[in-house]
């Protein structure tokens, strides 16, 4: 049989390489056949490929996006926030969120106990003051106080103040009167003293005369010395008397005058009190007008009602009945005729390269991007500090805020009536830029590398 099997190569004398083979193991012939020309370019191809490919990567460019991780429609001009002025009860609440309204319409109405005791009270204030005020200018133009009758509460304020104007004319005038009695009183000693010191002088001459008379009389002897000495004595009491009259005269024209400057002064010190009086009622008026104004503003504001036309965006977690704290934001509303423009959080691991005038691709969630299309803008402004709570106050990831200015909204399939709304919620990608392809894949190979094999 191996004879059979060997024989054709003995007769066709094979090359010594042939000849081996023929003795070796299928494996080996299959091992040192020459590769398939197939094969061969197949490797040339996949390896050319990979250069070109590797070739490419470092001039092929990507986009560099980084996209927002929240955002939703907002107006340009800020939110319409109605708050409490002061704490307050809710009576009613007559919008519901996302309702659009209309300028001047009711939205919530507050208790109006209290606005409405504040203006009652300086109402009244103001209708005392008035009625005061009338009566001290009476009082200090010396003319009569006579205000109409009237049984509002004006008229009443009015008929207290006229009690109490004729009971201090009452006053005045019984104090001037006993003034006016102690200055006549005066001018009376006056003129008493007067008269007599002119008959004092008339005894002073008669006196003289008698003494000199005394005196001849004693001289010729014909007349006693004790006589004469009665008549000196005479003449020297007369001028004794008239001394004191005269004294007393002096005094009575001192008193005359103290008496009229102490009742010039009782005058001046009534007038320079109810000019004082005036003073304070004036500026107290003023206060009560502008405590009027005050509540009547507050009371106004009891009724909550549209500035313009807008959309509510929030109302207060709170219903009929519920105490609303000074301050407390009610209701949040956004104007319709505002610009509108995208607000988007962004990461703080994104924010790095994120700059103003980057341009951004906004999709809006209720539409999709794919069968509607997308909205077109740039950065307009970014936050310089992050936050890290939400519009409820609740813990979140810290985030920038960044507004961007939508410069073309060209949407595909959407109704006639379509418009972007307040609170519309969206996603954005910001352009910052564009790397190669091959810095793209480094990049993961590097982190990759960077951060395997550790230990914790």
């Amino acid at each position: 049989m191996h004879l059979f099997r060997f024989a054709p190569a003995l007769r066709r004398n094979p090359e010594p390489d042939a000849l081996i083979r023929i003795f070796q193991s299928e494996v080996s012939e299959v091992r040192e056949d020459p590769e398939p020309a197939q094969l061969r370019i197949t490797l040339h191809v996949l390896a050319g490929l990979f250069i070109a490919l590797l070739s490419v990567s470092f001039f092929m460019q990507l986009n560099r996006v980084v996209t927002s991780s929240a955002g939703q429609i907002v107006t340009t001009e800020p939110s319409v926030v109605l708050q409490a002025l002061d704490a307050s009860i809710i009576k009613s609440l007559d919008v519901q969120e996302g309702e659009r309204v209309k300028r001047g319409q009711l939205l919530a109405t507050l208790d109006p106990t209290f606005a409405a005791a504040d203006v009652g009270a300086a109402a009244s204030q103001i209708a005392s003051l008035d009625a005061q005020i009338a009566r001290a200018e009476a009082e200090l133009a010396r003319r009569d106080f006579n205000p109409p009758w009237a049984t509002t509460p004006e008229g009443a304020y009015a008929s207290l103040q006229r009690a109490y104007y004729i009971q201090r004319k009452g006053q005045f005038g019984a104090q001037l009167r006993a003034y006016d009695e102690q200055i006549a009183q005066n001018k009376a000693t006056i003129r008493k003293l007067k008269d007599d010191l002119a008959h004092y002088d008339d005894r002073v001459k008669i006196s003289q005369e008698i003494e000199g008379m005394r005196a001849s009389l004693a001289a010729n002897q014909t007349g006693s010395r004790l006589n004469l000495l009665t008549a000196t004595d005479q003449r020297m009491e007369i001028l004794r008397t008239q001394d004191f009259d005269r004294n007393g005269l002096t005094e009575a024209e001192h008193q005359l005058a103290s008496t009229i400057a102490n009742r010039d002064a009782f005058v001046e010190q009534w007038s320079g009190q109810v000019s004082q009086e005036l003073v304070t009622a004036r500026n107290s008026l003023d206060t009560a007008r502008q405590q009027m104004a005050k509540a009547s503003r507050h009371q106004d504001l009891v009724r909550l009602e549209a500035t313009e036309d807008a959309v509510v965006l929030k109302l207060a977690k709170l219903s009929v009945g519920s105490v609303l704290k000074e301050g407390d934001p009610l209701i949040t509303l956004a104007p319709l005729h505002s610009p509108v423009e995208a607000e988007v959080h962004i990461a703080t691991r994104e924010i790095g390269f994120v700059r103003p005038g980057d341009s951004a691709t906004v999709k809006l969630d209720p539409f999709s991007f794919v069968e509607h299309g997308t909205a077109s803008g740039y950065v307009r402004w970014i936050s310089e500090g992050a936050f890290t709570q939400d519009d409820n106050g609740s813990a979140v990831d810290p985030y920038y805020k960044a507004r961007i200015a939508l410069t073309e909204v060209k949407l595909n399939a959407v109704p006639d009536s379509f418009r972007l709304v307040p609170g519309m919620t969206l996603t954005a990608d910001i352009s910052v830029g564009s790397r190669s392809v091959f810095m793209y894949v480094l990049k993961g190979v590097i982190r990759s590398v960077n951060e395997a094999m550790r230990e914790p």
